[in-house]
């Protein structure tokens, strides 16, 4: 959360290239194809990411207006995750394989039936618990051109650029010192000299 409540601490991204002719029409129809699925407590996968409305979490469905506010898109990125401590699924797997032993009257289990059983108790487990949902909100400002997304999180910040590249279409770069310059309108002869800097250590080490 936090582009309308909470922290102020954002990661700003620069966007590269024009917004289509369509875009209004063509990105409806992309944020519904990257939206958020849920997870499945028989399902394979052990997390879901994807699109939610701003502020609504928990819907799905999408129109210009629940996007688009003013010059800004304004969406949130929500994570679910299952997440079942490792020392309570190791007890229940070997609780299980005790019981599979004893009623098929064998002494060591196949690579296939140890598989089976583990897959069969985290369905179990996964039955039992709800996934941990994180939402990362973003808000894209269409005139200047720049993304804040309210995470500083490596993984996270890959994650939202691969979403919105794959959403958008278009390539989005991280601020830092040497983006924020060429950003900043330089001239040719600049940006030329910018390129040229070293990076200089302000702190001497110790000892």
């Amino acid at each position: 959360m936090g582009a309308l409540h909470g922290t102020l601490s954002y990661k700003i991204f620069y966007v590269q290239g024009d917004l289509p002719d369509d875009w209004k029409t063509s990105y409806v129809e992309q944020i519904q194809k990257n939206s958020f699925q849920p997870l499945e407590p028989d399902g394979e996968d052990e997390s879901s990411e994807g699109w939610v409305p701003i502020e609504r979490p928990l819907q799905v469905e999408f129109d210009l207006f629940t996007f688009l506010f003013d010059h800004f898109i304004n969406l949130g990125l929500r994570q679910d995750k299952y997440s079942i401590p490792a020392g309570l699924l190791k007890a229940h797997v070997a609780e299980a394989e005790r019981e599979f032993l004893a009623q098929n009257n064998k002494e060591k289990l196949t690579k296939f039936e140890q598989d089976d059983i583990k897959t069969i108790v985290k369905e179990r487990l996964k039955e039992k618990q709800l996934p941990r949902m994180r939402v990362f909100d973003m808000s894209w400002d269409l005139r200047r051109g720049r993304v804040r997304f309210w995470s500083q999180s490596n993984k996270n910040c890959e994650l939202f650029q691969g979403f919105f590249e794959d959403t958008f279409g278009l390539k989005v770069l991280p601020a830092n010192p040497y983006i924020n310059a060429l950003q900043s309108g330089l001239t040719a002869a600049q940006e030329e000299r910018i390129k040229a800097v070293e990076a200089t250590h302000f702190i001497e080490g110790l000892g």
